[in-house]
């Protein structure tokens, strides 16, 4: 995991929007692209983020005390984003940063009560990989070979946030037994409300990856 300091953020005003996805009671997700060398207004972040960055590019991140910082992202990488001081922000690169934002709007949820039989991060570590932890937030990514199906497991919390890194082909069994499809391409982006317990097969003739975010 990579961490901001208080000044390194991004800057919506400087995007050219895709737009908010959700705006819930826990979570703010938004989808933006930062175009290159268009320098954003004086702005801060009130809310903790979590950044979910699906291009490589690179930042110029500027304070009030005209320090700068420079930020070269590689794509799939996953950042935490403490909200903090008034700044600009400029994409240095030559190509548009794609972003996904996760503002958390909840500062000090309950911890969230896991069944470790059923949690995906502890019952399958070769399919997810735990990217960090904290009060707010579980970030994990997940991933799936062709035919393969996952193990019933369970997402706690106020809900999660679901960013595509492959197109997916999915059928998808709740524990209820009722069952659903998903069918999406790379870089959208979905979100689930409350608890889940389900289990996931892979109908595609690719691997299927993802980042979660499990809002606490």
């Amino acid at each position: 995991m990579r961490y901001l300091t208080c000044f390194a953020f991004l800057a919506a005003v400087a995007f050219a929007a895709d737009g908010v996805k959700f705006d819930t009671d826990a979570a703010r997700v938004l989808k933006v692209t930062d175009v290159p060398h268009k320098k954003s207004a004086l702005h801060k972040h009130d809310l903790n983020r979590v950044m979910i960055y699906l291009t490589p590019g690179d930042l110029d991140v500027t304070a009030e005390d005209d320090k700068v910082t420079h930020q070269h992202w590689k794509a799939e990488q996953v950042a935490w984003s403490p909200a903090g001081g008034m700044h600009t922000s400029e994409n240095v690169g030559a190509n548009p940063l794609v972003i996904v934002e996760v503002e958390l709007k909840r500062k000090s949820p309950p911890a969230p009560k896991r069944d470790p039989k059923l949690d995906p991060v502890a019952i399958d570590p070769k399919h997810n990989n735990l990217i960090f932890e904290n009060a707010q937030v579980r970030v994990f990514r997940s991933w799936r070979e062709p035919g393969m199906s996952e193990t019933m497991h369970e997402h706690t919390g106020a809900g999660r946030v679901v960013v595509l890194l492959t197109d997916i082909n999915a059928k998808v069994k709740l524990a209820n037994g009722e069952s659903s499809e998903l069918q999406d391409k790379a870089g959208e982006v979905h979100w689930t409300a409350g608890r889940i317990t389900h289990a996931g097969t892979n109908a595609g003739a690719k691997r299927f990856d993802m980042i979660l975010v499990e809002v606490k």
